[in-house]
This record gives C-alpha cells, sequence and structure tokens, in this order.
C-alpha cells in the first residue's frame, strides 16, 4: 500500500491535468451500474503492443506475415458476432450500449489500416503480372508460343500472392461492413430509447397521491443518506489520522492554489464603472473571464476533492456517484449564473455585451440566479435519487416540482426579454451592437417549449418535462457563451491582422502584402472560427437528442475521408488536397511570371508586346499544369474529362460561343501578335494604348485616360490601325497657310528650317515642305517629317506649330485669316431711300393753336 505521503506528493502533479466535468445533462452512467445489473460482453482479443516513437524513429514497422493477418481478422469476425450478439440482449443500457459502438468503432478503424496496408502490395503484384503477361494459349493451325519455365513459375507465384492479399481485402472490407452496420444499428436503438423514455407516461406533478406517496417515502431516503454518509464516515476514522492529515493538507494546498486563481481572475475580469466605453474586445475578454471564474473554480474545486479522495481510497463507488451529483449540479449552476452575469453586468450598462436596458439586466440576472440554484440543486437531487435507489414516486415528485419551477422561471425571463426587444421599457438599451434577428426568434421559440414543459409536467409526462427544462437551461447557456465567444473572435482576429501589430507588419513586410489584404485575412480567418464556434455549439445543442458525437465525427470522417456514390468514390479531403495544389500551381506560375517581368526579360532586348506573350503563354501554360494537377490528386481520368469536355461542346456551340471565339482570339493574338501591349491603334473613333490582352478581351487606355475593352474577336474580324505594327517611327503633319503676296519658296525654308532644328525630328526620311493649294483666303502650305516613337508625333507637331509662327512674324510673312469684301450695287437709290425715311422721321411737330402752354 502506497503511505499516505507519498500518495499527497503524487496528486500535487495529477490535479492540474485533473478533468473537470462538462456542464451537460448526461446519463447517469455510474449510478446506473450501481442500481442496473449490466451483461459482462466477451472480452475483446489482446492487441500488440503500439511502438513507442524511439522505436519507430529508429527502425520501420515490419509488414505483419500474412498468418498474423488471418489470425486479425478472425479474431475480428469473432469479435463483431459478439457485438452483434450483445446488442440484441435485453437490459441493455446507454452506456454499455456505447462501449459496443466504441469496440465497433475500433474494429472498423483497425480494418481500414489493414486495407490501407495491403493496397499498395495489391497494386504491386498487379503491375508484375501486367508485365509478364498473360499465359500464351494454345490455338488450332496457329504455332506454339514457347514460355520459359521460370517466367510460368513467377506467373504461378504472383498470381497465388494476389489471391491471398484480395482475400484479406476482401474479408476486411466485409468486417468494416459488418461493423458500420452494427454501429447504425446502435444508433438507432439508443434513439429509439430516447424517444420512449421521452413519451412515457407517468403521473401528473398536480396528483395527490404522488405526494403523499413521496412524503411517506421522505424517511427511507433519509435513512439510505444517513447510512451512506455514516459508512462513509466510520471509512474516513479506520484510515488513522495520518490519512487523515494528509487528506486535509492536499485539500488546503487545492484551497490555496484555487483562491490564488480566483484572485488573479478577479482582478482581470474587474468592470470599472467610471470607464464611459470600454473597448470591445475589453469587454469580450471580461465577459469570458466571468464565465471562467465562475464556473471553473468551483468545479475544479471539488473535482480535487473527489480525485484527493480517489487517490486515499476513501471514494467509495457510491460516495464517488454522489460526488459526482455535486460537481454536475453546482457546474450547471455555476454556468447560469456566471453567463447571465457576462452578458447583462447589471448597474453597468457600459460593460453589458447584450443590448438590454438596465431593467431589463436587472431582472434577468436575479431571475438567473433563482434559476441556477433551483436548477442545480435538481440537478443534483435527481441524480442523488438514483444513487440512494430512492422509490419511483418520490423521483417523480422532485423531478416534476423542480420542472415546474424552472419553466416559471424561464417563462418570466422571456418576458423580461421581450419587454426589452420590443422597446418598452422606461430606459432604453446603451450596448454598443445592434440586436441580432435571430434573438426575436428565440423569444417565441423558448415560450413554446416552456409552456410544453409545463403542460407535459401537467399531463404526467415528467420526463419530457424534465427533459425540455434541462435543455432550455442548456441551450441558453450555449448560446450566450457562443455570443460572448464570437464577439471575442471577432475583435482578437480583426484587432490582430491590423497594419499596424506585429503580424499586420510581418504580413506585410515579409510577404508584401497590402493593408486592404491583411484585413482581408483577418475578416476570412474570422469567418473560419464562427463557422467553428457554431458547428460545435450545434454539436453540443443535439447531443441530448440522440445525437452523439462519435456520430457527427463518424458521418464527418465518411465524407472528408470517401464516400461511394454507385461507381464514384467522393472524398473531401481529396478534393481540398487537389484545391490545395491547384492553389499552389497557380501560386508557382505566378511567382515565375512575376520573376520573368522583374528579372529575365528586361535584361532582353525583345519589345514589350513579345514580353506581354511570352508572360501569359506562360500563365496559360502553368494554369494547365495545375489543373491537370488536380485533377490527377483527385483521381480523376483524363477519358472522362474528354467524355464531359465532348459532351459540353453542344453546350458551348450555343451558348458559350461567344466567350470561346474570344478566347480563341486572344490565343490568335498571342501567337500572331497583329497587335500586342504598348501598340498605339485606333479602332473606329477611339484611339489609345494596348495595355493587357486578356483571355476574353483586350484592356486598351485612350488618351482621356479611360479604360476601352474591347472582345478580342472584334480585333480579329474588324479593322484595326495599329501604328506601331512593324515599328515605331510616325508620321508628323503640320498644315500653313500665308497671305497672298508671300514668297513661296522663303516660306518652304521656313518650314524646313524650324523641321531641321527640332531634335525629335529625324533626317531620315528627310523633311519635305509642300506647296498644298490656293486656298481662298491664303496659300497653303505642308510641312511632312518623320519622328523615332508615334507617341512624339503629337508633342512634336505642337512644338514645329509654335517654332513656324516665330519664323514667320520674324521674316514679315503674315497668317492670314478669313476676309469678305461685300459689294452693294444702286447705292445711289438706297441713299434716296434711306435720306426719305430718315427726313419724314425728323420733320418738327406743330405749335398748339391756343396760348395755354
Amino acid at each position: 500500500m502506497i503511505r499516505p505521503t507519498v500518495r499527497a506528493l503524487l496528486l500535487l502533479a495529477l490535479i492540474s491535468v485533473a478533468p473537470g466535468p462538462a456542464f451537460a445533462a448526461a446519463t447517469p452512467a455510474r449510478a446506473e451500474g450501481a442500481t442496473k445489473s449490466q451483461p459482462v460482453a466477451a472480452p475483446a482479443p489482446a492487441a500488440a503492443p503500439a511502438p513507442t516513437a524511439a522505436t519507430t524513429a529508429t527502425t520501420a514497422k515490419p509488414a505483419p506475415k500474412p498468418d498474423e493477418v488471418q489470425q486479425k481478422l478472425d479474431a475480428w469476425k469473432v469479435e463483431v458476432e459478439q457485438i452483434a450478439a450483445g446488442i440484441q440482449r435485453d437490459g441493455q443500457t446507454d452506456k454499455h450500449l456505447a462501449e459496443l459502438r466504441e469496440r465497433a468503432e475500433r474494429i472498423r478503424a483497425e480494418a481500414a489500416e489493414l486495407i490501407a496496408a495491403e493496397s499498395p502490395r495489391h497494386g504491386s503484384i498487379e503491375a508484375r503480372l501486367k508485365q509478364l503477361g498473360p499465359a500464351p494459349q494454345v490455338k488450332e493451325n496457329e504455332p506454339q508460343v514457347v514460355e520459359s519455365d521460370a517466367v510460368k513459375t513467377e506467373r504461378d507465384e504472383q498470381q497465388k500472392l494476389l489471391a491471398e492479399v484480395q482475400g484479406r481485402i476482401k474479408q476486411a472490407q466485409l468486417v468494416d461492413l459488418r461493423a458500420e452496420e452494427i454501429i447504425k444499428t446502435i444508433s438507432d436503438r439508443r434513439r429509439d430509447r430516447f424517444a420512449r423514455e421521452l413519451v412515457e407516461r407517468s403521473r401528473s406533478v398536480f396528483d395527490p397521491g404522488l405526494w403523499f406517496e413521496a412524503v411517506a417515502s421522505l424517511p427511507g431516503t433519509f435513512n439510505s443518506i444517513r447510512y451512506l454518509t455514516a459508512d462513509w464516515v466510520s471509512l474516513l476514522a479506520s484510515r488513522g489520522l495520518e490519512t487523515a492529515l494528509a487528506v486535509g493538507s492536499v485539500i488546503s494546498i487545492l484551497v490555496v492554489l484555487l483562491f490564488a486563481m480566483r484572485r488573479r481572475l478577479t482582478l482581470f475580469t474587474d468592470r470599472d464603472p467610471e470607464v464611459a466605453d470600454p473597448p470591445r474586445l475589453r469587454k469580450a475578454a471580461v465577459a469570458v473571464g466571468i464565465v471562467a471564474l465562475n464556473v471553473a473554480v468551483p468545479v475544479v474545486g471539488l473535482s480535487g476533492v473527489a480525485r484527493a479522495l480517489d487517490l486515499f481510497e476513501l471514494n467509495p463507488e457510491r460516495v464517488s456517484l454522489s460526488f459526482d451529483a455535486l460537481i454536475v449540479g453546482v457546474g450547471a449552476a455555476a454556468a447560469v449564473y456566471g453567463v447571465a452575469l457576462a452578458l447583462f453586468a447589471p448597474a453597468k450598462p457600459h460593460w453589458r455585451v447584450a443590448v438590454v436596458g438596465d431593467v431589463t439586466a436587472t431582472r434577468i440576472v436575479g431571475l438567473s440566479v433563482l434559476l441556477a440554484v433551483t436548477h442545480g440543486l435538481g440537478v443534483t437531487v435527481s441524480r442523488l435519487m438514483h444513487v440512494v435507489a430512492a422509490p419511483v414516486a418520490e423521483v417523480i415528485a422532485y423531478a416534476g416540482f423542480f420542472s415546474m419551477v424552472d419553466a416559471v422561471l424561464i417563462m418570466m425571463a422571456l418576458k423580461a426579454a421581450a419587454r426589452s426587444l420590443t422597446g418598452d421599457e422606461a430606459q432604453p438599451a446603451t450596448g454598443a451592437g445592434e440586436r441580432s434577428v435571430l434573438w426575436r426568434w428565440i423569444v417565441p421559440f423558448g415560450w413554446i417549449l416552456a409552456i410544453a414543459a409545463a403542460a407535459a409536467a401537467i399531463g404526467g409526462w415528467i420526463a419530457l418535462a424534465s427533459f425540455l427544462t434541462t435543455q432550455m437551461v442548456r441551450m441558453g447557456f450555449l448560446l450566450g457563451a457562443l455570443y460572448i465567444l464570437l464577439q471575442l473572435a471577432d475583435e482578437a482576429i480583426l484587432a490582430t491582422f491590423q497594419d499596424r501589430t506585429r503580424i499586420g507588419v510581418m504580413l506585410t513586410r515579409s510577404m508584401g502584402l497590402g493593408r486592404e489584404r491583411v484585413e482581408q485575412i483577418g475578416v476570412v480567418l474570422s469567418g473560419v472560427v464562427r463557422i467553428l464556434l457554431i458547428a460545435l455549439t450545434v454539436l453540443f445543442a443535439l447531443t441530448p437528442i440522440g445525437v452523439s458525437s462519435q456520430d457527427v465525427f463518424s458521418d464527418a470522417k465518411s465524407a472528408f475521408f470517401g464516400f461511394k456514390i454507385g461507381g464514384f468514390t467522393f472524398s473531401l479531403s481529396a478534393i481540398l488536397t487537389a484545391i490545395a495544389f491547384l492553389v499552389l500551381g497557380i501560386a508557382v506560375t505566378r511567382a515565375i511570371q512575376g520573376w520573368l517581368d522583374d528579372r529575365f526579360l528586361p535584361r532582353t532586348r525583345l519589345d514589350v508586346g513579345l514580353k506581354n506573350s511570352i508572360r501569359t503563354a506562360f500563365g496559360y501554360v502553368g494554369y494547365v499544369l495545375a489543373a491537370m494537377l488536380a485533377f490527377s490528386v483527385v483521381g480523376l481520368d483524363l477519358k472522362n474529362v474528354a467524355i464531359v469536355a465532348g459532351a459540353l461542346s453542344v453546350g458551348i456551340g450555343f451558348g458559350l460561343q461567344s466567350i470561346v471565339n474570344n478566347f480563341v482570339s486572344g490565343l490568335i493574338l498571342l501567337a500572331e501578335r497583329p497587335i500586342k501591349a504598348g501598340d498605339l491603334v485606333e479602332i473606329g473613333s477611339e484611339k489609345g494604348f494596348v495595355r493587357k490582352i486578356n483571355v476574353r478581351s483586350t484592356e486598351i487606355e485612350t488618351f482621356d485616360r479611360a479604360s476601352l475593352i474591347v472582345p478580342n474577336s472584334s480585333l480579329i474580324s474588324g479593322n484595326v490601325k495599329n501604328w506601331m505594327h512593324r515599328d515605331l517611327t510616325g508620321r508628323c503633319v503640320v498644315d500653313v497657310g500665308v497671305a497672298y503676296g508671300a514668297v513661296p519658296e522663303k516660306v518652304r525654308e521656313v518650314l524646313l528650317a524650324c523641321a531641321a532644328a527640332h531634335p525629335k525630328v529625324l533626317s531620315f526620311p528627310a523633311p519635305a515642305a509642300f506647296f498644298v493649294n490656293f486656298g481662298d483666303n491664303a496659300l497653303e502650305f505642308r510641312l511632312v517629317c518623320t519622328v523615332g516613337n508615334v507617341t512624339d508625333a503629337f508633342g512634336v507637331e505642337s512644338d514645329l506649330r509654335f517654332a513656324i509662327v516665330e519664323k514667320l512674324a520674324e521674316t514679315g510673312i503674315d497668317i492670314p485669316y478669313a476676309q469678305r469684301d461685300i459689294h452693294i450695287r444702286q447705292l445711289d437709290d438706297l441713299r434716296g431711300l434711306m435720306d426719305g425715311l430718315l427726313g419724314g422721321a425728323r420733320a418738327p411737330a406743330p405749335k398748339p393753336s391756343g396760348g395755354d402752354v
């Protein structure tokens, strides 16, 4: 026997890893083990010890011999049949069914490992047989093929090995199929048992006879508890003073550690009422700390005491079950109170996570305290009733009473929440966030469940009423915790992925990501975390209704590693791997394209258009190779792809004709290169530079800095003027008009002198000046010259006009403007007419006849 002092030292090393019981309405397995008999399942065959890390690191694991593999297969078959027979026995508890399922899952996993180990060997043997070829057959009227004895012997041996490997693989597949059927049967039986227990009617909570029987059985229950306590005390007294001191010292150390932990958590979760607007991240972190403070301290403390008693062998089975009942009840009460306090923060509206008013927050927290006490007490009493084997009437009475109380308190809390949602309160909500539409659905749904629980308790369905109230409390805790964790995850991730944080600076400097891209990574990561948290919450929520975590993980594993539909196998892992290879191939392609743009192509003498064509063509090749690699990872045969492509050709011919036409036109542009990136082109009335030739269209930047998107087919089938197709030279044309009377030769000399003086005008071809026409108002001349780059033509023409105006002014040659001479005939007749009109208008007015003025 280990001395108590040594056990105390061992416990100090074990307490930190002692698992606390989760807050869940789990089936009291240990209570069932104490009150019901369980059939003993046949022991599983002993498995070979697993190799250690050191062994696997130095030596490869040898392949099992065929005899050993066959022994494993036979043992699995026997064990599977034993599990199948155990399922059919009557009186199976939920715990025993779960154990049988775990054995079946283990057999499935081992069978899958065997299939995976034998499959490569099967493939290598088939490859050898294919290399050897089929045995020659004797045909009439044909010469007989002589085959060597060595080849014949090798073929026979390989065929024998192939038959053995195929036999083992098929046996393993049969075992896997049988284990899968058993797992499904166990899941169905557990769900059927759960449904039958819920709909089984007992007695109404308002039945007076029920309460009379419960009260009458109370003395017997108290005596059972008293005897249990007396037996435990006598066990403690029999171990002596040394054991008592060791247990007391361990518990004292545990209390000190818990006190220190609580003090640190209290300092972290302090909500300063003077802080008017705390950061959202700080608010969510404090809320999580409050939940942890209220749940972890009592649960860890009670679990540590139970582990100490187990270590010193002072915790018999019934006492251990009693401690489990106390731990689960206290954990349930602490969880309800902790989440309510973290969400609603009474008297501290600025720290409140939930968007409700002060009156509603205070009322909900008060009701949550009462609900925590009644629900935790109900859970503890219900489990203790199983431990002491209380009469059925007493169990039903207690369960119905606590279910009714919980339902009433939940209704009152829902009423307070509805009051806040409708805005019918004196002080409005001051929370920083907005109410989700989901909460407006939760309140009516909660009312329906609470009324159903109360009606079930009154109607006699006590098990259903207890289940509904328990799950409502459970869902309230899960939703509250989820709400807090979602806010914490969002704020923490978004605050981390900023351009000024360490991670943001690292991503910006090391990977060259911009500020927007870093923030996008944070948003995507936040969305992934939200999905994971919601999925975990849904899993915990579905567990009590018969959907176990084993079912969920088994289905997820099947979907991830492959499931068959007809003759096709779909594997999410293969699809994700293919996507990863595709992304990797695209990333490598773009990296090499960047290397070509930045390092290699600038050091060549190729023109800009050819460089762009090389880069684009390499991108197309890289994308095709990445897609082919992804197809090969998925296991998709390229023949099937060709069949699908042939089937899609009809649709391409009708609906996708334009897209395919533009794509092929883009390939023609890259190969034939009638236009290329950087060319100055003119399409209709638009003129600009080709910036990029894409898969479907070409981007042209006009002189107005606007982007003109032209389909590639229009560039192939339409008329396009390319000013830079053969070379970069361009022609400048300047028209000039001089006054009549100017000497044409003198004008010609001035024009050629201006062209020769400009540095961008080429001497070959030499500039030329032409006398174009006798205009209405001037003698018209035209100066024609050539520049080295057509993009300089517009500027050179402007410079030449300035120089021509200046030179012509210096030489005294005028540039006329439009003039018109008007000749009027019969001017004398018109002058007489005008004088007559003006004379009549100027005649004096007659004087008045009287003397009055």
